[in-house]
């Protein structure tokens, strides 16, 4: 057994890689940011882990619990360089994935093209057999025929790995179980996916899509997560590996293998779930979350203190329709570059200076002016203290950057700077209101929670748009997401396609269906998942009136499932859809499509130690001129491990600790609460008109 209770969260963003270690016995945790290595993200992760553990003279055995949130699967999907497939259909659906949705995904842009497909056309097999909706076999499968394609696939094509997905599986997966089986002993060298097993769901266009997304991302995901665990294992850690998950869970490497699609939204997942537990313990529950680092500003809502999940999520150019924190992101982060488009308009992102070269201030080479570069050039960040002392910034280089910007803007530098961070607030407002309308929340109703790098600099400017009333800063917000990683609890997600209408005749099927899943949630638990001390199962349904296209998530108590007529559900249906769309026809046939099933496993959560009291308002360590708004201010600077429990810091004001640095505006006024967060409200700069 370790000596000490040591639990060590990491994050792998595109610039950084982030650390937190908890002392359990204690409550202390420490971050770290370390240079992420694109080229190979595990070496960044082990040559940060070294460092940290040096720093704090560490034993690596003493770490008892190790969990990490990645971007492997979702930069292989977005950069699409993952594995080279072939895909194995019902004979006459060859062109699912170029079909895709009747719906264009920009219907007002007239030249709008559909997204090319992970799998060309010419990869595609077709496959005699068919399985109607009932679940009875129609045609039986052509065996001669499908090792006939696959043999084309695999020999001729040069497909890596084979997809199967026929039509109808998810309610008979009989021709796929025997298509998979025959494979594999024809091409035991090549890993064979079929879509019933990775999820089991009706729209064959979206349960292919999942099951060719896992089969894709798998050989870069798991050559990732070998290296790194046979690194961890030379470092001296000896605690097995976990990964976090698309759902805001956690699971084990192993497992992660096994259903890579789960681990597209990882590292998004883990700042939100971080954030809503430092929330929690300080009683805030209603959050628009910012997780701004050096390549994107991800946003998500939290509600009642449990952060929102969503089925409808898009990564890339294809939509996911396995349960995630619903989380928006966009280009918008300290190495987004600002650029000028044909119309000479100042752009900022997409495109991102990433770790390498990073932004021309690093001094690494980069000559495209970045946000970081503006936010030095404004006087928000130490050219001398950045990143706890680690990357000294140069400030001469971030103007060059920006001189060419300048002169084409007719602007000197310092308002080019001033520029540039004014139009990345205005990209995040239009990201950001987009998420608030599409859930219908008045912004008015939730505390901004701003952490990664960059969050806390940008976050006032984007609370003033919005009208916020509070901005709350946690205590190590540059490395949130690793801690959000150590907090998550164990989930696994299943489904299962019922289609039918409610009444008497489905309720003894249902049950029996929710007796299955539950068993099948245990067995997990069980054999598959981390240890945990405790679990809940929870279901819920996707109900919809009949004739309607698309469906709505509703709770569901098993109790209700002893009522013959399913009453109860049939009442929280319309309940929930008059909540939705102020309107519900209590005398209309409301059919059941899909059952869905959560088992969580409950995490023992970190008790953060809570910072000692004072009063008033500390004294500067210093002062820095900055300017923004088109005015200057000289900004009081505070270290932020010098702030208690009680303080109370009056902008302008900079609060600089080794992860980020917190910019106070003037007019705005920062409070230390009794768990560390800096809580940020407005002066008058933000009273509405």
């Amino acid at each position: 057994m370790p000596d000490r209770a040591l639990r060590l969260g990491i994050d792998i963003g595109g610039t950084f890689t982030d650390f937190s270690l908890l002392d359990d016995a204690t409550g202390e945790l420490v971050g770290l940011k370390s240079p992420t290595v694109p080229a190979d993200p595990a070496r960044g992760v082990l040559e940060g882990l070294r460092i940290l553990l040096a720093e704090r003279r560490v034993d690596p055995g003493d770490i008892a619990y190790l969990a990490h949130g990645s971007t492997i699967a979702i930069n292989t999907v977005i950069q699409r360089n993952g594995a080279r497939l072939g895909l194995l259909v019902t004979r006459g659906f060859g062109d699912v994935l170029e079909l895709q949705r009747l719906r264009l995904p920009y219907p007002v842009t007239f030249t709008a093209t559909r997204p090319a497909p992970l799998i060309p056309r010419h990869r595609v097999g077709e496959v005699a057999e068919r399985i109607l909706a009932s679940g009875a076999v129609d045609t039986p499968l052509d065996t001669d025929g499908l090792l006939a394609e696959a043999r084309r696939l695999v020999e001729t094509e040069g497909a890596e790995g084979l997809v199967i997905a026929f039509l109808n599986a998810y309610r008979s997966p009989r021709h796929e179980a025997e298509a998979k089986a025959l494979l594999a002993a024809r091409h035991p060298a090549v890993p064979v996916t079929a879509s019933h097993e990775v999820w089991p769901q009706i729209r064959e266009y979206e349960r292919t899509l999942v099951a060719i997304l896992s089969a894709y991302v798998r050989p870069r995901v798991a050559g990732y997560l070998e290296r790194l665990e046979a690194g961890l294992r030379e470092v001296g850690v000896r605690a097995p590996l976990h990964i976090t998950k698309s759902n805001g869970g956690v699971t084990t490497a192993r497992d992660a293998r096994r259903v890579t699609v789960e681990t597209l939204l990882s590292g998004p997942a883990s700042g939100v779930i971080g954030a809503a537990h430092v929330c929690r313990l300080a009683g805030y529950e209603d959050l628009l979350t910012l997780d701004m680092g050096g390549t994107s500003a991800d946003i998500a809502l939290v509600r009642g203190g449990q952060p929102g999940s969503s089925t409808e999520e898009v990564v890339g150019d294809f939509p996911i329709v396995m349960p995630a924190v619903g989380v928006s992101s966009i280009g918008a982060g300290g190495g987004s570059v600002a650029w000028l488009d044909a119309a000479g308009v100042l752009k900022v992102g997409p495109r991102s200076a990433g770790a390498d070269p990073g932004p021309a201030c690093y001094g690494r080479g980069g000559l495209e002016p970045t946000l970081s570069d503006a936010f030095l050039g404004c006087g928000f960040l130490d050219p001398d203290h950045f990143a706890g002392d680690r990357l000294p910034l140069d400030p001469e280089a971030a103007a060059r950057a920006m001189e060419p910007l300048a002169a084409a803007l007719g602007l000197d530098v310092g308002r080019t700077a001033e520029a540039i961070v004014e139009v990345a607030t205005a990209n995040m407002y239009a990201a950001v209101s987009g998420v608030l309308a599409r859930y219908g929340v008045d912004p008015r109703d939730l505390s901004l929670v701003a952490f990664g790098g960059a969050g806390p600099i940008q976050a006032c400017f984007l609370a003033r748009e919005f009208h916020l009333a509070r901005v709350i800063v946690p205590p190590s917000p540059g490395t949130l997401s690793a801690l959000g990683a150590l907090t998550a609890d164990v989930r696994r997600d299943d489904v299962r396609t019922i289609h039918r209408r409610l009444g008497a005749t489905l309720a003894a099927d249902l049950a029996a269906a929710a007796r299955d899943m539950a068993a099948q949630a245990r067995r997990w638990l069980a054999e598959d998942a981390p240890p945990v001390p405790s679990s809940v199962l929870a279901f819920t349904a996707d109900l919809r009136y009949v004739g309607q296209a698309f469906q709505i998530e509703v709770p569901l108590d098993p109790a209700w499932l002893a009522e013959p007529g399913l009453g109860r559900l049939r009442d929280a249906f319309h309940d929930r859809h008059h909540r939705l769309y102020a309107h519900a026809d209590r005398s209309a046939d409301v059919e059941l499509i899909d059952l869905r099933a959560t088992v969580i496993g409950v995490t023992p959560k970190p008790s953060l130690r809570r910072p000692g009291r004072g009063s008033g308002t500390p004294a500067p360590i210093g002062s820095r001129p900055t300017h923004y708004g088109g005015a200057r201010h000289e900004a009081g600077v505070y270290r932020r491990r010098d702030l208690l429990a009680g303080h109370e810091v009056r902008g302008p004001a900079l609060v600089e600790q080794d992860d980020t640095t917190t910019l106070v505006p003037a007019g705005f006024v920062a409070n230390v609460d009794d768990w560390g967060n800096l809580v940020i409200t407005p002066g008058v700069l933000l009273e509405p008109a």
